[in-house]
């Protein structure tokens, strides 16, 4: 269950993704309805761009717990 500071951000996420997915959609049509296939460097972006996003979601879901409520002590 996210946290109460995290649960939007998730919410935010799930929304994103799914408009990714339509515009995917949106232009593997146009790749069909034009018979042109998607251009390899853009390929290639995007999937360097859809990587990040994985990197980043494993680095959240690998990280250790905190300890206590998370406060820093000083001193």
């Amino acid at each position: 269950m996210p946290s109460v500071k995290q649960a939007p951000v998730i919410e935010r996420l799930h929304h994103l993704i799914g408009e990714c997915r339509a515009v995917a959609a949106a232009v593997r049509d146009n790749a069909q309805d034009d018979g042109e296939p998607l251009d390899p460097a853009e390929l290639i972006d995007l999937i360097a761009d859809y990587q990040v996003v994985l990197d980043l979601l494993d680095e959240a879901f690998n990280m250790e717990p905190a300890q206590g409520n998370g406060a820093c002590s000083m001193g």
